[in-house]
């Protein structure tokens, strides 16, 4: 089987996908234009092809991988986009926290793969799989599993790990320092590892944020590629969550009024039974992703 290398075969599109700048209407709004920065690019349908991301990601498409959703195969030219999601600020700023079924979970990369022709959506082509070659982001990737995306009627997403034979997480032998994970589905890709430690109940107070119930709370774990999204209690007034670790984290609140942005960022030693309360102050969307790529 040839591959057809990224210059021969596929055309990088010129420009991000991105909506312009403009007014926070709401923190959906934020994270929504921020999970469209996605790189495009056009393939044939009929060949292998190598795909190399901006982030380092390789996407190894097979031949006649994919197919439209009732089930014909596809020829010609197909978009494929990609978005890569490593750090806690990218997990933060596109609300994709790392968790599957409340259980926490520990990241070496999230995926959102695409694939359409003339704007219809095609699916994978049954017994195919498609392989991300993962580059070293510096984290221990023993133990990695394969999880995809499921979404609710909010738009949030839970990680459900992919158990069908076949979808694996290996450590490349030839260069030693990538990871391949292989999967037959597209769309939310997670390559993951559960942390099996206690867990401990932890309470986050709005403070002066403009209203509870249009804020988002997240905790970035402290030396762990891990973002922990905290539930509002309508009527409460507070964030409550018992899926957290008792170790030094970071406490993000976002939030919007009028159009501004507001921000509350904080160090706190988390505890069981413990709380804090969060202070907003306004931020710019270039000075909130300063302080978030900040996190480690």
């Amino acid at each position: 089987m040839t591959m057809s290398i990224l210059i021969m075969s596929c055309q990088r599109e010129l420009s991000y996908l991105t909506e312009e700048a403009g007014e926070n209407k709401s923190v959906g709004d934020f994270h929504a234009k921020n999970r469209k920065d996605q790189q495009l690019f056009t393939i044939n349908a009929a060949n292998s092809n190598i795909v190399s991301a901006s982030k380092g990601t390789k996407l190894h498409l097979p031949s006649n991988g994919f197919i439209t959703q009732d089930g014909r195969p596809v020829s010609g030219s197909i978009q494929v986009s990609i978005k890569e999601i490593y750090t806690p600020m990218e997990m933060i700023l596109n609300n994709m926290p790392t968790s599957s079924n409340g259980r926490l979970l520990e990241s070496g990369g999230e995926f959102q793969i695409t694939a359409t022709q003339n704007k219809d959506t095609l699916i994978s082509a049954p017994g195919t799989f498609i392989k991300i070659t993962i580059p070293d982001i510096g984290k221990n990737m023993q133990g990695m599993q394969v999880f995809n995306g499921v979404a609710n009627t909010a738009g949030n997403i839970d990680w459900v790990p992919n158990t069908n034979p076949g979808n694996v997480v290996v450590g490349d032998s030839t260069l030693f320092s990538n990871t391949n994970l292989f999967c037959d589905d597209i769309n939310w890709i997670n390559c993951d590892k559960f942390i099996n430690e206690p867990t401990v109940e932890f309470t986050v107070y709005p403070g002066n944020a403009a209203s509870g119930d249009s804020t988002n709370v997240f905790v970035h774990l402290t030396g762990r590629n891990t973002v922990v999204k905290m539930n509002w209690t309508q009527g409460l007034s507070y964030f409550k969550s018992d899926k957290l670790l008792a170790v030094p984290s970071t406490i993000v609140g976002i939030s919007t009024k009028n159009g501004q942005l507001f921000a509350s960022i904080g160090a706190a030693n988390i505890q069981n039974g413990a709380s804090t309360t969060m202070n907003f102050m306004p931020y710019t969307e270039k000075e909130l992703k300063a302080r978030l790529s900040q996190l480690r």
